[in-house]
């Protein structure tokens, strides 16, 4: 048995696939495919935008030109992972380094564990990339995302799967500390990256 991930397919004209003539107007907003990314690749899928060429063969110079804004808006959201630059020392250095080739492993038997990140000074996050090493199988069933606030820890987002890749977006918060909290696992879990971002400045 292999793992696949799942392929959303989706057209980058709303409610059609294929070229019509003085159809601009039909295609996506950036916010919108930005929307479908989060909603797909930040769910673990693999994301194939369908587009058609016109009546020479071409791909129309407005799809194309969208398509480039799409891919910037994406490499402003998640081009400056604040864990990668900013945080101190840590035993799980392989889930903070910006490399998905290592991973962090929790204790051997362990059906929870923490990944905690600290800061030199308060950053604002609104969002968290997560992604497990899955050579042995899909170990997290359920997790949540806290900050240190007040002397406790506060939970600002949460899930019951990671898998591939998950992304999670919530309110922006400012933090010294983050941890990412695995709260059940059906066996010591294996993380290959933690990854915290602020994608309100660049919306």
């Amino acid at each position: 048995m292999r793992w696949r991930p799942v392929e959303s397919d989706t057209p980058l004209r709303k409610e059609h696939w294929f070229w019509h003539p003085h159809d601009e107007g039909s295609l996506k907003s950036v916010a919108e495919l930005v929307d479908v990314y989060n909603r797909t690749v930040g769910r673990g899928a693999q994301l194939m935008i369908g587009i058609a060429p016109d009546r020479e063969g071409r791909l129309p110079d407005v799809d194309v030109a969208r398509l480039k804004e799409f891919g910037e808006a994406i490499k402003k959201l998640y081009g400056t992972n604040l864990v990668a630059i900013n945080h101190g020392h840590s035993s799980a250095e392989a889930a903070f380094d910006n490399n998905p080739d290592t991973f962090w492993s929790a204790s051997p038997g362990s059906h929870h564990a923490t990944l905690e990140v600290s800061f030199p000074q308060a950053i604002t996050l609104d969002r968290a990339l997560t992604m497990e090493w899955l050579n042995d199988g899909q170990r997290v069933q359920k997790y949540s995302i806290e900050v240190y606030d007040h002397d406790s820890w506060k939970k600002i987002a949460e899930g019951q799967a990671i898998g591939h890749k998950k992304i999670d977006i919530f309110s922006p918060v400012r933090a010294e500390r983050v941890r990412l909290n695995l709260l059940s696992t059906s066996a010591e879990a294996h993380i290959r990256e933690f990854q915290l971002f602020n994608g309100s400045e660049n919306q």
